[in-house]
């Protein structure tokens, strides 16, 4: 039998196949399939802009091993499909499904790159107008997950007044009577946990955990755009299924059972507490992007303008909050996102699966539109940056990486639909849309992507620490303490240095030493959503510094042998837990100021501050072949006493940085 080959499509009027079960008679069991080609299929071709539009189903599952693969029959060809979309096929094909369905594996021709761009570009239109979009699990049965999601979503549903809580409630975090809701369901769900509950309402959260954690589904990054542009979805496991509103409303009673279980303390829950904790990590991206794109969709109706969607920005931050998404390709990870994406963010970034279109030139596509659009924030708005000492020679050093493993954590964000309550203001005073004008970044290619911003440099690194915190080393842990305390010391020991020097203002540099237990926290609190000195925050951990200091006798809480010290005092366990240090290095400038940025700061780099920024960058001054200078970007730190815009109270000139 010959192999299937395909005949074009007409990108100019939105043309997609659809493809159809050919049944014989009578139906083939799902026994008697096997590995032979039983599975027929034929293709039709629709266009998506048709009226009336074409109906279909959409199939959302993963590809699985490329080289595992099973023989089909499609228009009368052979056609190979990877093993589990061979299970997914022979599922449907039992259950007598009748609609046309869209697969991209075989409606799309895979071996056609510039098909495949065009059609990635669909993705919205293909997902949103599907009848229903079936998520498929794989063969295995779900082993009573899909009960238990049942019972959950029926108990939430029964604690709402409504059935449904609108969306107004679900995006209130802080809606009271909705707390105290999920405070009582939460202690409802643990009790019938314990109880085992009745036959009807049997809640097995191993089940359930096996469910999320064993399925590879949940991991691949199309998966986001594939359930948040869904009419209506459906979750398969073998012959077995559950509405996918279900498992969506699942999310708040598992966070309420986790809080439940937190406030309880009893080593008997740990294994439901694991279970549950480890559902919410994997599934909470979902949880996010869906609940996001429900309020885009409710703000444009509202607005009566533009087309439903995040802005790219949000669509990267909810998808990747998640560390396990994860594409075969991995230009897939932000052209698998683009289906949810705004349109006017979306057609900035070309879809492109040639060779010689590589992950980098992607992320320089990605980070050149976000800084364009929001300015420097963008650098400091938990994104991963290139290493510099890793950094591919490629690459300029500000393009954004989401594969590094270096990672800002300054607590600046960017959004530009809700506003922001930013804990600093560097560059007090100034906005990006008054100075984008200045920049260059827009003229900025692949092979020229040299930029330009304006920027006022405050200083220059003058001592840097040698003391790294690894990602490895487990908070809390006695090795978390022995080199967060090594790290402290080391700083104070550079500013007792430049004290020594008699350099600078001997006045401001005592109230620097006072004021240097705020560096390792980021002047923040312990989750970085407030300053330091918001709340009571700031007295605690003053407090666990001057005990784990003992106020200035050059030796650490640690270092003193005494029998009666058995723990650690609350107050140095509170300020040990909040330091945010993990890959980033201590400095001191040239005017003893002590800050803190990512681990390749070195000595002779230079602090800016860029208009509109809210917290300062470490830059490094590179001299090219000819004499000029431009800069390679370290990263965004926090520099103590110019994070609330004291740098910008005289008037000198911003000058062109030239980042490369």
């Amino acid at each position: 039998m010959n192999m299937f080959s395909y005949t074009p499509l007409d990108h100019d009027r939105h043309e997609i196949r659809l493809l159809t079960f050919n049944f014989v008679n009578p139906p083939l069991s799902h026994e008697n399939l096997g590995d032979s080609p039983s599975i027929n299929l034929s293709l039709s071709n629709a266009f998506l802009d048709a009226e009336p539009a074409p109906v279909y189903n959409a199939l959302s599952y993963v590809w699985g091993d490329a080289n595992d693969t099973r023989p089909i029959i499609l228009d009368g060809h052979v056609f190979q499909v990877t093993k589990n979309l061979f299970t997914a096929l022979t599922q449907l094909h039992a259950s007598q499904v009748r609609a046309r369905i869209w697969i991209d594996a075989i409606c799309i021709n895979q071996s056609d790159n510039d098909e495949k761009a065009v059609q990635v570009r669909l993705m919205s239109s293909v997902y949103s107008l599907a009848k229903n979009v079936l998520i498929w699990l794989g063969p295995e049965p779900d082993g009573g997950a899909f009960q238990t999601i049942r019972t959950l979503a029926a108990m939430y549903r029964d604690s709402t007044d409504e059935g449904y809580i609108s969306i107004e409630t679900i995006t209130d975090r802080e809606d009271l009577q909705f707390e105290e809701r999920m405070a009582r369901l939460g202690e409802e769900v643990v009790e019938l946990a314990d109880s085992g509950g009745d036959e009807d309402g049997r809640l097995d959260f191993e089940a359930l955990w096996k469910l999320f954690f064993d399925r590879p589904w949940w991991h691949r990054v199309w998966v986001v755009q594939e359930v948040v542009l869904a009419k209506a979805a459906m979750v398969l496991c073998g012959n077995e299924f559950v509405l996918w509103e279900d498992v969506k409303d699942i999310w708040f009673v598992l966070l309420a059972v986790s809080h439940r279980v937190l406030r309880i303390g009893n080593d008997k829950y740990s294994n439901l507490a694991n279970a549950v904790n480890i559902i919410i990590g994997i599934f909470g991206h979902l949880e996010a992007a869906s609940t996001n794109y429900e309020a885009s969709l409710i703000n444009a109706q509202e607005r009566g303008v533009g087309e439903a969607g995040l802005s790219l920005f949000e669509a990267l931050e909810v998808t990747f909050q998640s560390n396990t998404v994860a594409a075969t390709d991995e230009r897939d990870m932000i052209y698998g996102i683009l289906g949810m994406v705004q349109p006017e963010d979306r057609c900035k970034i070309p879809v492109d699966y040639s060779s010689t279109n590589t992950m980098e030139r992607v992320s320089f596509d990605v980070s050149k539109v976000l800084l364009m659009k929001y300015g420097p924030n963008i650098l400091s708005s938990y994104q991963r940056l290139f290493s510099v000492k890793h950094h591919p020679a490629a690459i300029p050093s500000w393009v954004i990486d989401r594969t590094s493993e270096f990672r800002t954590v300054l607590a600046v964000k960017v959004e530009d639909r809700h506003p922001i309550n930013n804990l600093y203001h560097a560059a007090k005073g100034t906005s990006w849309e008054e100075w984008s004008a200045r920049s260059e970044i827009g003229q900025a290619s692949y092979g020229e992507p040299r930029i330009s911003l304006p920027g006022r440099i405050v200083g220059r690194v003058a001592n840097v620490g040698k003391t790294l915190v690894d990602m490895t080393v487990q908070k809390y842990s006695a090795e978390w303490y022995a080199v967060v305390t090594k790290w402290l010391f080391e700083l104070i020991d550079m500013l007792e240095t430049y004290r020594a020097s008699l350099a600078g203002n001997s006045e401001f540099l005592t109230s620097t030493l006072e004021n240097v237990w705020r560096v390792p926290v980021l002047d923040s609190d312990v989750d970085g959503t407030a300053r330091a000195d918001d709340g009571l925050w700031g007295e605690v951990f003053l407090a666990g510094f001057e005990t784990l200091t003992l106020t200035g006798k050059k030796q650490s809480w640690f270092d003193v042998d005494d029998e009666e010290q058995t723990e650690l005092p609350n107050d140095l366990f509170m300020y040990l837990g909040a330091c945010k240090i993990q890959r980033q290095r201590s400095f001191v400038d040239s005017t003893g100021r002590p800050g803190t940025t990512l681990q390749d700061v070195q000595v002779g780099d230079q602090v800016v501050i860029f208009p509109g920024a809210h917290v300062p960058f470490v830059i490094r001054p590179v001299t090219q072949k000819g004499g000029d200078v431009v800069y390679h970007m370290v990263g965004a730190a926090y520099v103590y006493s110019i994070m609330d815009g004291e740098a910008m109270e005289d008037d000198s000139e911003f000058q062109d940085i030239w980042l490369a």
